[in-house]
């Protein structure tokens, strides 16, 4: 088995299927070229964390579902391949699954998704990147529901 660098931090009480998400992180790793021992963080944290890193870091005092941060690696070693940090909100998450009326699971890993697509450098600010970005995560949740 590879080597994996993909840390998963539950800081909350929610039920998830952390193989199932490593397994989609593998997936889309591999999918765009990146070493699969790539160093990444996943952290699901609640709306008051995750509210808090929006109004530092974003200057937007509320809650949001994910954040992506990436690491500024100019100060190390260039064979040291890490993308960075991805803070999802599970309530946020429980909140969305319920208005889409969709798996609690399944809203994480399209969160996941999103906040990994930001950290590799897809953006959603004019309505191409948004069409891209939106159909490579249908791509990898794809990819997810056939690997359950």
């Amino acid at each position: 088995m590879e080597k994996s660098n993909q840390q998963l931090i539950n800081e909350t009480d929610a039920e998830i299927d952390q193989r199932r998400i490593q397994k989609l992180i593998t997936h889309i790793f591999q999918s765009e070229g990146l070493p699969t021992e790539t160093i990444i963080n996943i952290i699901f944290t609640d709306n008051a964390t995750i509210r808090e890193l929006n109004k530092k870091f974003l200057d937007r005092d509320r809650p949001t579902d994910v954040l992506s941060f990436n690491v500024h690696t100019e100060y190390l070693p260039s064979e040291l391949p890490i993308l960075g940090d991805v803070y999802i909100s599970a309530e946020k998450a429980k909140e969305q699954a319920d208005s889409f009326g969709v798996i609690f699971q399944n809203e994480l890993e399209r969160l996941v998704v999103h906040g990994i697509l930001h950290l590799i450098g897809y953006e959603h600010d004019d309505s191409e990147q948004q069409v891209r970005m939106e159909a490579l995560t249908e791509q990898y949740l794809a990819f997810s529901e056939v690997e359950k």
